[in-house]
């Protein structure tokens, strides 16, 4: 960890491995093919977030052992955590107090199922959190893809913001601004975005990628690109 710098952007990482990450796309595509997707995912991902500056990149792996294997993905300029935690509230907890303990200042944690989600909107979160507790990005399946907070407010933010939340469903934005307004913590809220986590959110991807190209907008994922090209010859 680079002491002089206050920010950290934790990503929550799966160990890509077949019938293990992205297996609400199957049977459209193959497990085979979905790790490979999420192995573009992660990696584009990862890149596109080292362009930061002042920010200490942080992935938070599982299953437990799978260091080495996102390490030789990721490469080695950034730091290695294990997720621990029965379910993902207690992930999330466990991850946002180990920053808080290596004394950063501003904690954001971010997933790994949007390749496409601007840096810009990772700018405005880093910002939002100079005047707020907690920063939140909805995403447009209900749930969110950016959660961050202020150190100053952890004490009466977390784990509370992560209890009592009905997990992998269409309710955990809204029921996570419910326990924002409950405490009356300072909210900052980015732009809704989307992730790609079923056979309709690949074919919206692809549409998207290909409406940047056409733009003439820069495509920062490259990998997923060319991979999801391949897919849609095979597949859909």
């Amino acid at each position: 960890m680079n002491t002089e710098v206050s920010t950290c952007l934790i990503v929550f990482a799966k160990n890509p491995i077949p019938n293990q990450v992205k297996t609400r796309l199957l049977p459209k595509i193959s497990s085979e093919q979905a790790a490979s997707l999420y192995r573009a995912f992660l990696m584009d991902w990862c890149e596109t977030l080292a362009e930061l500056s002042n920010v200490d990149l942080v992935v938070a792996y599982t299953p437990p052992g799978s260091q080495s294997d996102l390490q030789a993905l990721i490469g080695e300029d950034v730091i290695y955590i294990p997720q621990t935690g029965t379910d993902l509230g207690t992930r999330l907890t466990s991850g946002t107090l180990w920053a808080s303990e290596n004394g950063y200042e501003k904690i954001l944690i971010v997933g790994s199922d949007s390749p496409t989600l601007p840096l810009s909107y990772i700018l405005e979160a880093v910002a939002g959190l100079d005047s707020r507790d907690i920063v939140v990005g909805p995403s447009v399946d209900g749930g969110y893809y950016l959660i961050g907070f202020s150190a100053r407010c952890l004490a009466r933010t977390v784990p509370f913001i992560f209890e009592e939340i009905a997990w992998s469903t269409t309710h955990v934005f809204q029921q996570t601004i419910e326990r924002i307004d409950t405490i009356k913590a300072t909210l900052k809220l980015l732009p809704p975005w989307y992730d790609v986590d079923t056979p309709e959110d690949l074919a919206f991807l692809h549409a998207h990628l290909s409406a940047m190209r056409l733009a003439g907008n820069k495509v920062q994922a490259i990998r997923t690109e060319s991979l999801l090209l391949e897919l849609l010859k095979e597949n859909l």
